[in-house]
């Protein structure tokens, strides 16, 4: 079942975790992958627009013999005693215990079939170091991420939600993601009050977003902004893409997504 990426030109960019030129990243350049010590002779990493991304399959069972990886609804499915992982082809996130890992660019296949992420978003789920040294390093470190039971907030990840449904929830799920960025970010922000609660409960900022069912897909967008997804840093405040407001006039377009445009 393991798949072999098919080889290139070995990039020194690529090897110090450094973004190539355009050229560089179409052509899906390789380099090796070493495990514990030990280089994998059936696969390697690849760069995909200036992202690297390694197999799921193999980097998973190097690293944790004792999985069970298989082919499910469409996706790679990977258990083991302590963690339960999944990533579908196409897809802008991974799951690893219930907690929602972004995914910016997408899962993808090559053209064996096999499915990649990125590097360090694998390290990171099976709690394992990743460095650049002559192609990309794992080494058994930690634990498989927490659960999303013991991770997430229930209120703060209900409030994030219900926000997000009833600001974005016909938009794309970048969209969601920047609306749940905005109440993040404001936290962050001396500018703003310190609470989840206390921002969206402000005065006039979000009216009736609270009595909103979100969607799954609003949900989920929670879950990633809350495990560090930001699609729009410093964004403060986010209105209809074509409807004038005092942001619009005060404040700089960070970014427009779907529908919104978002300012700081």
């Amino acid at each position: 079942m393991k798949k072999r990426i098919s080889c290139a030109v070995l990039c020194l960019a690529l090897l110090m975790g450094l973004t190539v030129h355009a050229a560089a990243e179409e052509a899906n350049v390789t380099a090796d992958v070493i495990i514990d010590g030990v280089p994998m002779t059936n696969f390697k990493a690849v760069l995909y627009g200036g992202t690297t991304y390694t197999s799921l399959y193999g980097v998973t069972l190097a690293l944790r013999p004792d999985a069970v990886v298989t082919w499910e609804d469409n996706q790679l499915v990977a258990r083991a005693e302590d963690f339960t992982m999944s990533a579908r082809i196409g897809q802008n996130y991974m799951v690893v215990n219930g907690r929602y890992l972004y995914v910016p660019d997408g899962v993808k296949c090559d053209e064996t079939g096999d499915t990649l992420v990125p590097a360090r978003t694998l390290a990171r789920a099976l709690g394992a170091e990743i460095g650049w040294d002559k192609g990309v390093t794992y080494a058994t470190s930690g634990a498989p991420l927490s659960s999303g039971d013991e991770y997430y907030d229930a209120g703060n990840l209900d409030l994030l939600a219900r926000v997000i449904g009833h600001e974005s929830g016909n938009q794309p799920l970048l969209g969601k993601i920047a609306v749940g960025n905005v109440i993040l970010n404001r936290v962050a922000s001396p500018s703003f009050p310190d609470t989840v609660y206390e921002v969206v409960y402000q005065k006039g900022q979000f009216p009736g977003a609270t009595d909103c069912t979100p969607n799954a897909e609003s949900i989920i967008a929670a879950k990633l902004c809350l495990d560090g997804a930001n699609a729009v840093p410093g964004a403060y405040w986010f209105n209809g893409a074509d409807e004038p407001c005092w942001a619009s006039r005060n404040k700089a377009t960070v970014a427009v997504i779907g529908g919104h445009a978002f300012y700081g």
